[in-house]
């Protein structure tokens, strides 16, 4: 009879493991991750040592915000898994998204002592390193994970704005021109491009640029200043004191500034 029972209760227990884990990756492939997280915790109470269930309620956690627990699982499944690389790459992401950029590269790097040819962690670690203002370093990165996947037009803008601020203008150019011939809709890349050809005291192709950027529904301060100033430049004060007004929406004291300096 004892056996009879136990065999029941060691039925019912894999039976609500796999039911709960079942439940937890058709909500995770719905989105539905809240859903998810619920059946995870539930299946992992009945086996802890999955790292699968463990690393799945990892990328859950991270798909709703949720940083701090992400890293913690991440850092759970190490105990538990040898693979590594995805670990890595997770724990990464979320360091990011919290933009603990140093915590992020850490991980990144050795996901690229596993894997040599991994674009994201490629992508992902350029991205961090102009976070940190280390613009060499992110363009080595992009121009690798260009290498490995040359239509990714993301890494071309990243690459961009790393050559701005190395004062290679006319790389960054070339890569903002093929970003916004095959995305024309990308109303960042045309502010960064205005903002190129604006160093390169090239105003008119600079306004233009921000023209479009307001075009595209992409409007903030910094996007009236520089206008404004590409106005100014072109013997346009009126129209660059209207740009300075505009800056009024979204920081008065940068606008009472701007006006002083450009309009008295």
């Amino acid at each position: 009879m004892k056996r009879i029972l136990l065999g029941l209760v060691v039925y019912l227990t894999l039976t609500a493991c796999t039911d709960h884990r079942e439940e937890a990756l058709d909500y995770f492939k719905s989105g539905e991750y809240e859903e998810a997280i619920y059946h995870f915790e539930k299946a992992l109470v009945l086996d802890a040592n999955d790292w699968k269930l463990k690393f799945n309620l990892a990328r859950s956690l991270e798909e709703i915000g949720e940083y701090d627990r992400a890293i913690a699982t991440y850092s759970e499944c190490f105990e538990l898994s040898f693979n590594k690389k995805d670990l890595f790459l997770g724990r990464g992401r979320s360091y990011m998204k919290k933009e603990d950029f140093e915590s992020a590269i850490i991980d990144f790097t050795n996901v690229l002592k596993i894997d040599k040819k991994h674009f994201e962690a490629y992508y992902l670690r350029g991205q961090c390193h102009i976070k940190q203002v280390d613009y060499y370093e992110a363009y080595g990165d992009l121009n690798a994970a260009i290498k490995l996947r040359s239509e990714h037009l993301n890494a071309y803008y990243h690459r961009a704005i790393a050559r701005a601020q190395m004062g290679d203008e006319w790389g960054a150019l070339a890569d903002l021109n093929r970003v916004i011939n095959e995305r024309p809709q990308f109303s960042k890349a045309y502010f960064n491009r205005g903002i190129v050809y604006q160093r390169m005291n090239k105003f008119v192709k600079a306004k233009t640029d921000f023209d479009k950027t307001l075009d595209l529904k992409y409007a903030k301060a910094d996007v009236f200043i520089r206008r404004g100033i590409c106005h100014y430049y072109m013997g346009l004060k009126e129209k660059a004191c209207e740009d300075f007004d505009e800056i009024e929406k979204y920081d008065v004291e940068k606008a009472a500034f701007m006006k002083r300096k450009y309009c008295v």
